[in-house]
């Protein structure tokens, strides 16, 4: 189980699951903030007992500064992979009061290339 939260704030993009949403609040954070991304990261790597996302993406590099979460994303398939391990299937629920999601199906569509 992943889990990450960011705050609301201006001035930001707002990214789930590597899609921006219109909205007028982005997500505070060293990368881009994606939360949908990172939580599912976590989970990635926890269930290959790897430790977790800020071990291998510190918010203390410069490397990770700005980071695009979908390369964050594919980096850490490619060090589970390297371990023998490989992605099944992923199940991820956002937990906001806004804005109102309605992209579920994009994000399963947009993600699926990023990790085959």
């Amino acid at each position: 189980m992943g889990y990450d939260v960011h705050k609301l704030v201006e001035g930001r993009d707002l990214w789930l699951g590597g899609i921006k949403i219109d909205h007028s609040l982005g997500l505070l954070g060293h990368s881009d903030a994606d939360v949908l991304i990172h939580a599912i990261c976590d989970a990635i790597l926890g269930a290959a007992n790897m430790r977790d996302i800020g071990y291998h993406f510190p918010d203390t590099s410069e490397a990770t500064l700005n980071m695009d979460s979908k390369i964050i994303l594919k980096k850490t398939v490619e060090l589970i992979t390297e371990k023998g391990y490989h992605i099944g299937n992923i199940d991820a629920t956002v937990c906001a009061e806004r804005p109102k999601i309605i992209h579920r199906s994009a994000v399963r569509v947009r993600e699926a290339p990023t990790i085959s």
